[in-house]
């Protein structure tokens, strides 16, 4: 394959002459010291875009133009630290979405501006691998860079990372996301309701929030549990009252947002999970 252009020093358009085809290539030094006509070092290659998808030449073109190279280099290392990390391989396109993300978080972080993620609570219980993949990408960062970017920037790196499963399905990525605020939104119903501050290493704790994420899951489905336990929620009602009572706070939310009414099944469930929560707390 021959070089076409060097684009900066870690990524060079190339014509491969047996396929008739053009590729962009990234690698660590893949374009250092290297001019139009030279061979590529295909030993150098990590990452291989195909050409003709005009919107992802155009980006990369557009990144290598405006990017410090330097930040290729670190999301290149970085990626290959988050697959180890995860044991599995990450949708190459996270590349160029990953790149754009990191120049412009040092970039603000540089100018004193501080972003706060509104999911940082959330993603930390749901995607916790992921987020542990996120804070290696921020120490690799921070030390590179010489910078102090706050645990908030592995919550956007996480989700960078879940978005790369989807492979580019926007509407899934999405779904995800909405569930994320109704799990934010429910948690918070009953930590104001009860005026309380969660145990985060509680396994009740755990058990809440990955019902209340199947839970979020149903509603954007608009699918229900089936109403078998009519009786027993009458009995969990008197028992459990003031639990029963923010789970009736929660299905106003819902109602409203979501135009969906919690079922009675729904209802018990949730009332015990809360109930067994916030007794070890008052």
């Amino acid at each position: 394959m021959l070089i076409k252009q060097v684009l900066n020093n870690n990524v060079v358009l190339v014509y491969d002459e047996l396929k008739n085809r053009e590729y962009i290539l990234t690698g660590k030094g893949l374009g250092f010291q290297k001019k139009k006509g030279m061979d590529v070092d295909v030993d150098k290659v990590e990452k291989k875009f195909i050409s003709d998808d005009t919107s992802v030449k155009k980006r990369l073109i557009a990144l290598a133009e405006e990017i410090d190279p330097d930040i290729f280099e670190a999301t290149n290392e970085i990626i290959g630290k988050i697959e180890k990390f995860l044991g599995e391989d990450l949708y190459k396109y996270i590349y160029l979405s990953l790149t754009d993300h990191i120049a412009f978080a040092i970039k603000r972080f540089n100018e004193g501006i501080i972003v706060r993620n509104t999911f940082l609570y959330e993603i930390k219980r749901v995607y916790k691998r992921e987020f542990e993949a996120g804070k290696l990408a921020v120490d690799y960062l921070n030390s590179k860079f010489s910078i102090d970017m706050p645990e908030d920037e592995a919550g956007f790196i996480a989700i960078h990372i879940i978005n790369s499963y989807y492979q580019g399905n926007s509407e899934k990525y999405q779904e995800d996301i909405k569930v994320l605020k109704i799990l934010k939104d429910v948690l918070n119903i009953i930590r104001y309701y009860y005026k309380i501050e969660y145990k985060e290493d509680d396994l009740d704790y755990d058990r809440l929030v990955t019902h209340v994420r199947f839970f979020a899951k149903r509603v954007l489905l608009n699918k229900r549990l089936d109403d078998n336990n009519d009786d027993l929620l009458e009995l969990v009602k008197n028992k459990y009252d003031e639990a029963y009572r923010c789970v009736e706070k929660i299905n106003e939310y819902i109602l409203n947002n979501y135009f969906y009414e919690i079922g009675n099944d729904e209802k018990l469930y949730l009332t015990l999970h809360i109930d067994r929560v916030t007794k070890k707390i008052l």
